[in-house]
């Protein structure tokens, strides 16, 4: 059984615009997969829509068989703790710390755990992506590449096996990329699942992958 199984699905805009246009693959655990194409092509789209977080006009998404938009919460909630998505702006909370960006996930997710395990678990990711500023700034007060920092420290915390990444070295120095590379490669070593989209030539080669190629919204190839 594929880990992901993505079946006819269409994505249109709030206007009815075709965005995605009948996708069908299959993503398969343990495996890294990239979604290439040009800009607009729509990558960004469909991997949100695999990873259950956008709702596709039409067709279906399956996580180990089960239709990830029919589950129940007990179930989507432990779809989410497998599966981080990591996105291109970082999308952090605007009006919470870093403390409480990297906290909300553990709160929800792993309520059995104390406070001070929480926090050590925080500390200690963020120790291994070099962070080393004020948890109790807000995203506001950090540069791009730090935001970017926090939001992949917020994709580890519950220690995924699954990770969604769009441009996830975008706006980091030299020094993070390798940082990234490093943890990234370690998590391929575990067996886990890595889905991305990225322009850095660098980061592709380093990261050899499936490739779903799209066009206009349309899967033109699929590269195994």
């Amino acid at each position: 059984m594929a880990l992901f199984d993505i079946a006819d699905v269409e994505f249109h805009s709030q206007i009815g615009v075709p965005i995605i246009k009948g996708a069908s693959f299959t993503i398969e655990k343990g495996t890294t997969v990239q979604f290439e194409g040009k800009s607009g092509s729509g990558k960004s789209t469909l991997m949100k829509i695999a990873a259950g977080i956008v709702v596709p006009t039409k067709g279906t998404i399956r996580f180990e068989g089960r239709d990830v938009h029919a589950m129940n919460e007990r179930r989507t909630r432990a779809f989410r703790k497998r599966a981080s998505f990591i996105f291109q702006d970082s999308a952090l909370w605007a009006n919470q710390n870093i403390m409480q960006n990297l906290m909300l996930p553990l709160q929800i997710h792993n309520p059995e755990m104390t406070m001070d395990q929480k926090i050590k678990t925080i500390k200690e990711i963020c120790s291994l992506l070099n962070y080393e500023r004020s948890l109790e700034l807000r995203p506001a007060d950090l540069s791009m590449g730090e935001q970017k920092k926090i939001a992949f420290a917020r994709a580890l915390v519950l220690k995924p096996e699954i990770l969604f990444l769009d441009e996830v070295t975008e706006s980091l120095d030299v020094k993070a990329v390798g940082i990234v590379m490093k943890l990234l490669h370690d998590f391929i070593d575990e067996g886990k699942t890595i889905i991305y989209i990225s322009h850095n030539p660098s980061f592709v080669k380093e990261f050899p992958a499936r490739k779903i190629i799209l066009k206009e919204g349309i899967i033109d190839e699929i590269q195994d």
